[in-house]
C-alpha cells in the first residue's frame, strides 16, 4: 500500500525543502508545490510533497495511521513513524554488500 504522509516543512531551499515526519527530518522535493512555506504540512510520497494541507487534517491523518499500523502491522511500514507507540518492528529486507533497506 502506497500513502502520502504528512509533514511539517521546517526549512526551504529552492525547490526543495527539510520536512520533519515523526521527529525525524528528511530532504523533499518542492517541485509539485511551490507554494509551501516553512511552518506549512505537506502531503510526502516518494520524497516529493504533493499537497499543502491544514495541521489539523495533518494531525488526524497521522491519528490515523497509527491505529492503521496497530490493527495491519504487516502492511504499514512502521518505519516511516518511528515515534508511534507500536511494539512490533517490521521485517525489512536489507542488502548483505551495503545494509540498505530495499
Amino acid at each position: 500500500m502506497c500513502l502520502a504522509i504528512p509533514a511539517l516543512i521546517t526549512s526551504v531551499e529552492g525547490t526543495t525543502a527539510r520536512a520533519e515526519i515523526g521527529g525525524v527530518e528528511r530532504t523533499i522535493s518542492l517541485a509539485l508545490t511551490p507554494e509551501a512555506r516553512v511552518g506549512d504540512y505537506v502531503l510526502i510520497h516518494t520524497g516529493f510533497a504533493i499537497g499543502v494541507v491544514d495541521e489539523e487534517e495533518a494531525q488526524e491523518t497521522l491519528r490515523l495511521l497509527e491505529e492503521l499500523a496497530k490493527f495491519y502491522p504487516d502492511e504499514v511500514e512502521v518505519s516511516q513513524f518511528p515515534n508511534l507507540p507500536i511494539s512490533q518492528s517490521p521485517n525489512l529486507p536489507v542488502s548483505q554488500s551495503t545494509n540498505e533497506v530495499h
